[in-house]
């Protein structure tokens, strides 16, 4: 709905907007709903959707482009960015290990005391996982000196950078 209202309002201004949204309908808090709800995942992630969009037109919210991650069209993208980063040698194949909260999808460098996420409180579990990672280090000049011509506000992502 925020979102909605800067869109108007910066139309209103003369601005041309697009307003794009959708819903990321993969990991394990997905495949686990599912399977509560004794139903696939795609199923599961489709009804969600529906039930978001009815929603949206209910409150009348202009969205000009949803994106689902399981649609077609952004698995091509996704696929091909992927392919292309690899080709160019910009991928490579690791593990991680660590504590992980399958509520906030994220790796919890420092849990609470009894491995409870810093962020909801919940539980985290211990995970290791091959995964494909991407060599941000090749663009780390860059990326410094973009950073430094517009600095990032929040600090929770400013440390995430270093």
């Amino acid at each position: 709905m925020v979102a909605d209202t800067i869109a108007r309002y910066k139309r209103m201004r003369g601005y041309d907007v697009v307003l794009l949204t959708g819903t990321d309908e993969h990991g394990q808090k997905v495949e686990r709903a599912a399977k509560v709800a004794r139903v696939t995942p795609q199923a599961y992630v489709d009804r969600i959707s529906g039930e978001y969009r009815r929603l949206w037109n209910e409150l009348g919210l202009q969205i000009d482009r949803f994106v689902r991650t399981t649609d077609d069209a952004h698995e091509h993208a996704v696929r091909r960015l992927l392919e292309q980063a690899r080709d160019n040698g910009y991928v490579y194949k690791g593990h991680y290990e660590g504590q992980y909260c399958v509520f906030d999808e994220m790796y919890v460098d420092e849990p609470l005391p009894g491995n409870l996420c810093p962020e909801c409180h919940r539980p985290t579990e211990l995970v290791r996982e091959e995964n494909y990672y991407f060599k941000l280090s090749v663009f780390q000049e860059r990326l410094i000196e973009l950073y430094e011509k517009h600095p990032i506000s929040s600090s929770r992502r400013r440390v995430e950078m270093k």
